[in-house]
C-alpha cells in the first residue's frame, strides 16, 4: 500500500475541523434575560476559533422574521460584549448564535433560549454563570517606567451590570497599555 501525503493532510484538516468549534455561551440564559433597547451582556468561553459573527435568533417569526445581525466579527479573546439589540419585541424563546463569519449557516455555538423584557424592566440578579468558579482576582508583579498621556475621549456607563469587574480590569489594562507604548487613546 502506498502512503499518500495529501491524503493524510485532507483525513488530519476534516479531523480538525469536527473540533475546531469550542465556543460556550454563558450569557444571556435562562435565568439572566436581556432588556430591550438597553445595554446587555454578551458572554462565552472558549478561544477557537479565534473570530466570529453573533446573531440573534427566535424560532416565532411573528417575533423574528429572520435571524438579527449584532455583530459581524467579534474576537473569542474578548470573552464578553455589550450589545443592545435595539427595539425588539420583547419574548421568550430566542438565541444566540456564534456563527462563521463568512457563512452564517455554520453556527460554532448556541445560547441556552433565554427571555428579552420590554424596555424600562429590570435586568435579573447577577449570579455567576453555572459552572463558574468565584470570583477572578487578578495577581501577578511587575514594573512599568515611561510616561502616559491623556486624551479628552472618555468612557462613561451607568448601572449596575456583572461586568464591572471586567471593566476595571479592562480600565488597568489600557492603563499598563499607556504606560507601556507612551500613549494610548480610548475612542
Amino acid at each position: 500500500m502506498k502512503f499518500s501525503p495529501s491524503l493524510t493532510l485532507s483525513a488530519l484538516l476534516v479531523g480538525l475541523g469536527a473540533v475546531s468549534a469550542q465556543l460556550t455561551v454563558t450569557e444571556p440564559r435562562a435565568d439572566h434575560w436581556w432588556v430591550a433597547n438597553s445595554l446587555n451582556t454578551l458572554a462565552w468561553e472558549g478561544s477557537s476559533p479565534d473570530q466570529f459573527s453573533v446573531f440573534l435568533s427566535n424560532p416565532d417569526t411573528n417575533v423574528l422574521t429572520s435571524l438579527l445581525a449584532l455583530t459581524s466579527v467579534t474576537y473569542a479573546y474578548d470573552r464578553s460584549k455589550t450589545i443592545n439589540p435595539g427595539g425588539i419585541t420583547p419574548s421568550g424563546g430566542y438565541t444566540i448564535l456564534l456563527t462563521n463569519p463568512l457563512n452564517s449557516s455554520d453556527i460554532y455555538a448556541r445560547s441556552e433560549t433565554f427571555e428579552i423584557k420590554a424596555e424600562g424592566s429590570t435586568y435579573p440578579p447577577q449570579t455567576p454563570a453555572p459552572g463558574a468558579s468565584g470570583s477572578p482576582s487578578p495577581s501577578g508583579s511587575g514594573s512599568a517606567t515611561g510616561s502616559a498621556t491623556s486624551s479628552a475621549a472618555s468612557a462613561s456607563a451607568s448601572g449596575s451590570n456583572s461586568a464591572g469587574f471586567k471593566l476595571e480590569v479592562a480600565k488597568g489594562l489600557i492603563g499598563a497599555l499607556g504606560v507601556l507604548g507612551g500613549g494610548f487613546t480610548l475612542l
